[in-house]
């Protein structure tokens, strides 16, 4: 019996180093090529588009909560032989429409609130960025996330483990850089900036037609609609606070060009812990909350986060010292906090997650959209507190 335990140790920790640990690393890099552009960026957001720093956290939480979700449903329906593994499945067409839809109108909810937190430099023309760069980067994510399912499922490999990460990571580095080219190209030439939005809103309403959604469909995703609309007002919690702190962060450099890394990086682990555990409970593998094998996961990927933090620290100041010339300190605190952090979204996303399944509530819709964005609150807090600390 103590071999056979000591064996699936071995094995998970060999999954966790060679699979999962090498899409978070994938993962960092990516969302610190989003940081490289909002430390470049930060001041001119910061003094002429300020409302974009209300909804950016929003916007990033968003794009884990709709296409993590998403993820974990590809992977789900993979498993239960409800879907194809292959991109010419009609149902990936209509998942990606909809998670265009999903993305639009929560992130135009948090541009009102901007508007009545009285932030209204520029606010039609970030209304327009908003709506341009949802359409666009929730078509590439989208279909970025059925092929990273699909190709993980056919390697033999365990898409929870590979596909959320990879996709809350690449909607970092997709969302960041895509606000900036809106925001160069308005200020270079408006009318090509207009003549992209009409292009880009009809775009929509093409694929929308021939994607030939029922309204059923919507139906059947409406707890997700729900949710992630409700979670993104609630990240405005996280918006204010960057927005108020920014001119803080903006002196601690390091940190606006860790801060995406850092809110993906959380809020991945937590979506490995939500998405292995609504899979599980979907094929009857958990009885229990003490669930040996569950807690097992959690401790062996807990090793990976020191690993994590070290590297966010380290490339976020090589990113400033080589790439964008700005001389910045190490965060030592960063490297000694980060995985304690990391061991608390985990255990939160594994009891949410077993919680919801309890009542009749599907994980997948529910549970990695809200832990991606109370990580992203919780990333928010966390990074303020640490420029605390650094700047005084």
């Amino acid at each position: 019996m103590g071999v056979i335990i000591l064996l699936e140790i071995k094995t998970k920790i060999r999954h966790a180093y060679t699979t999962t640990l090498i899409s978070l690393v994938v993962s960092l890099v990516i969302g610190l090529f989003g940081g490289t552009f909002l430390g470049k960026y930060f001041k001119k957001i910061r003094s002429s588009y300020p409302g974009l720093l209300v909804i950016l956290p929003g916007m990033m939480g968003l794009r884990g909560n709709v296409f993590g979700s998403m993820a974990s449903r590809f992977s789900t329906m993979l498993y239960l032989g409800d879907l194809k593994p292959s991109l010419k499945d009609k149902k990936i067409l209509k998942n990606v429409v909809l998670g265009v839809i999903l993305s639009l109108i929560p992130v135009t909810f948090l541009w009102g609130i901007g508007i009545i937190e009285g932030i209204r430099e520029n606010a039609f023309e970030i209304l327009m960025i908003v709506i341009s760069s949802t359409i666009l980067v929730s078509v590439i994510l989208g279909y970025f996330t059925a092929f990273v399912t699909i190709f993980t499922f056919r390697q033999g490999s365990d898409p929870d483990s590979v596909a959320a990460p990879l996709v809350a990571s690449m909607g970092d580095l997709l969302t960041i850089p895509s606000l900036v080219a809106f925001i160069l190209l308005l200020e270079s030439t408006k009318r090509g900036f207009w003549m992209i939005n009409v292009f880009f809103v009809a775009f929509l309403m093409g694929v929308l037609l021939v994607s030939q959604i029922r309204r059923g469909e919507f139906f059947y995703l409406r707890n997700l609609f729900i949710t992630i609309t409700f979670l993104a007002l609630l990240s405005v919690i996280s918006g204010s606070l960057l927005e108020k702190y920014s001119p803080l962060i903006q002196k601690a450099i390091l940190l606006s060009i860790a801060y995406p890394a850092l809110l993906s990086s959380f809020g991945n682990y937590g979506s490995v812990i939500a998405a292995k555990t609504s899979t599980k409970l979907h094929l009857g593998e958990i009885e229990g909350y003490l669930s040996g094998e569950m807690f097992l996961e959690i401790l062996v990927l807990f090793t990976t986060t020191p690993i994590i933090g070290t590297l966010i620290n380290l490339l976020a100041f090589v990113i400033a010292k080589y790439l964008l010339g700005i001389n910045g300190e190490h965060v030592k605190l960063l490297i000694l906090t980060y995985p304690f952090m990391a061991l608390f979204i985990m255990l939160y996303a594994y009891t949410l997650s077993y919680l919801l399944f309890q009542k009749n509530i599907n994980p997948d819709h529910v549970a990695i959209p809200l832990i991606s964005n109370n990580s992203d609150i919780f990333g928010t807090i966390y990074t303020i507190l640490i420029a605390k600390l650094m700047v005084g």
